[in-house]
Parts: C-alpha cells; structure tokens; sequence
C-alpha cells in the first residue's frame, strides 16, 4: 500500500469535525470502511479515503450552492424580469452588498426611484452604492 505523506499526518480540526458530522466520529468511518482502529496502517488508510471523501463533499457542496444561486436569480427573472437588468453596471462586490441588503439590483434601483435601463440612472446607483460600502 503507498500512502501520500498528507495521508500519515494527524486529521485536522476541520476533518475530525467532518468525521463527526458525517459518521459519528474516526472509530465509526473505520468500521464503516472495515478497518481497525487500533492498527496504524489502517487509521492511515482511513485518514487517506477520509481525505478523498471530504474533498468530494466539498466540491458537491459548491456544486449545491451554484445551483441554489442560479434557481435564486432564475426566481427573481420570472417575478420580476428588471430585476437583474442592471447588474452588469455593478462590481462583483457591489453586487454581492446589493444582494445582502435588497436581494438584487433591481430592488436597490427601485427603492431609490432609478430606472435599470436608463445608463445615467445606473451610473448614479453605481455611485450609492460605493458611497454605501465606504460607510
């Protein structure tokens, strides 16, 4: 068996809270695996699969989480389809601010009677909400 030098160091925090949540802690992945954990070779090949697992759920995590935000801004079109007319004039910073405190652009113009398809109306919000962030 070739183990990674990663595989023999000790899990992290952040892995042993997976470990945790996941399985209820090493003792109970190991079974679930079919190793022991009162044999060292074993634990490291439980730390290596542990390692290859968690990074799959991450990345299933983020998959997860691009599909919540796409459902999120296809929702926003279908109530409102000036919702997201404007974002193209804002960072991807000022967007993420609209969104934390008016869920899209078209609620941030809207509440501050800007028209999203009028260029000088969007220039005057870009400017709002720069001068918002800096406060």
């Amino acid at each position: 068996m070739s183990t990674s030098h990663q595989s023999t160091e000790p899990y992290t925090k952040a892995e042993k809270d997976w470990l945790k949540q996941k399985f209820d802690g090493e003792f109970k992945f190991l079974q679930t695996q079919g190793l022991s954990i009162y044999k060292e070779e074993d634990r490291e090949e439980g730390r290596t699969i542990a390692r290859a697992l968690r990074a799959n759920d991450d990345e299933d995590d983020e998959e997860e989480e691009e599909e919540k935000e796409e459902n999120q801004f296809l929702k926003d079109l279908e109530e409102d389809p000036m919702s997201h007319l404007a974002d193209h004039h804002f960072s991807e910073k000022q967007l993420e601010w609209i969104e934390k405190h008016y869920r899209h652009s078209g609620n941030f113009m809207f509440s501050h009677v800007l028209k999203a398809f009028d260029d000088e109306d969007c220039e005057e919000a870009v400017a709002m909400v720069a001068a918002f962030m800096e406060d």
